[in-house]
């Protein structure tokens, strides 16, 4: 374990010369258990993407990734009796096993978060009357929190907290939408409601999102692609249904007011407001051999996973490629191609990342031309790394 150990002192110093530029880890499962992750540098002016070789990393052992936060992973794989988590720098090519957890029940979500200095990953599980046969009732959550400071873990119970977890959703689930760090807080999407943990006040709090309803036809939607993200420092939330890609703001509290009028406002239920609706139709029609309605590749496999505020860029995943889509010209152009076996696609998932400083991405990605789509390499030699 000791020889493992990143010091956290040592990530400070490395994420402080690092930019604001954002850009991609796709993340490779094989059948026979290994995991390989290629990381992309995203162009800030055209939204094209080139492979950044320095970082890219494979592993003999299968992992899930969790999350990112200020540019580290969040890592999750099996050990002996529960989960294993772990923490890994790209640059420094680290990784810190977190020792065992205290929960004897099922994690239905979990995520990282970083300051620059000190990171915290915390657990999400909820009660059950095993005795009884009792699922969880309103309320029964559970945060079990790591420390780098002091490298331990402590539990937290919240007080006051109405959630209604119906059925818990393994980590182990692709299509669970990827907790956020924004703010200070961690988010993460259950059951159409986002629990948020505000990491220095140690306190939680529940908000509906924009298409969650009682309504029990509404759940099967919940099975189309959402991820949460973050522009200028606001709290964005996108989905896609049968109509299109729609993203959501979160309402900031001086912003209440503006919003009291209207009579699908709620304070206390509804704090979105709607930003922006990609049309299917109308975004089929910019490429029609990219995305055709109708075809194989309908609403449900349209993933959204990232938005790049410079280039104003949605990044969109379908089966075997990558889309960017321009949200002021409505532009879409393909920016990256990958394999996956038949149909399933799940194998290969993208996760948003804090990328190097410019310097470092001259130096680690290859010159990328107008136009030009990167295909993802598979099973190519890259730094081996043992978790």
């Amino acid at each position: 374990m000791e020889d493992q150990k990143t010091d956290c002192s040592e990530n400070s110093s490395i994420l402080s010369d690092m930019g604001s530029a954002k850009g991609f880890v796709c993340h490779y499962r094989f059948e026979e258990g290994s995991s390989q992750f290629i990381f992309l540098d995203v162009d800030q002016e055209t939204g094209g993407v080139s492979i950044n070789n320095t970082l890219s990393f494979s592993t003999s052992s299968y992992l899930q990734t969790i999350s990112s936060a200020n540019g580290l992973l969040l890592l999750s794989g099996f050990g002996e009796s529960q989960l294993s988590y772990h923490v890994f720098n790209p640059l420094t090519k680290r990784p810190e096993t977190l020792p065992p957890h205290g929960i004897t029940g099922e994690v239905i979500r979990s995520g990282l978060a970083f300051d620059g200095k000190q990171y915290q990953v915390v657990l999400v599980h909820v009660f059950k009357d095993e005795e009884n046969g009792l699922g969880p009732l309103p309320g029964d959550i559970e945060l079990e929190i790591f420390s780098s400071e002091t490298g331990a873990w402590r539990k937290r119970q919240p007080f006051r907290l109405s959630f209604n977890v119906e059925v818990p959703v393994s980590e182990f689930t692709e299509l669970n939408t990827a907790p956020l760090f924004s703010n200070g807080a961690i988010y993460w999407e259950i059951n159409g409601r986002l629990l948020v943990y505000h990491v220095k006040d140690d306190c939680c709090e529940v908000i509906e999102l924009p298409n969650f309803s009682e309504d029990p036809s509404w759940k099967p939607t919940m099975t189309f692609r959402r991820c949460l993200w973050e522009s200028e420092g606001r709290v964005r939330y996108t989905y896609t249904d049968i109509d299109g890609v729609h993203t959501w703001n979160l309402l900031e509290e001086c912003e209440h007011a503006v919003y009291s009028h209207s009579n699908v406002y709620d304070r206390e239920k509804h704090r979105w407001a709607l930003v922006y609706t990609i049309d299917h139709t109308g975004l089929a029609k910019q490429d029609p051999d990219i995305l055709c309605p109708g075809n194989q590749w309908g609403p449900h496999n349209i993933s959204p996973f990232a938005y790049v505020e410079d280039s104003e860029t949605m990044y969109l995943q379908l089966p075997g490629i990558v889309v960017a889509h321009n949200t002021k010209t409505r532009g879409l152009q393909k920016v990256c191609g990958y394999e996956f076996p038949g149909t399933e696609f799940n194998c290969c998932s993208f996760v948003p990342f804090i990328q190097s400083n410019e310097r470092h991405q001259k130096k680690a990605s290859k010159s990328l031309q107008a136009g030009e789509v990167v295909d993802l390499p598979i099973k190519q030699e890259v730094n081996s790394i043992s978790f």
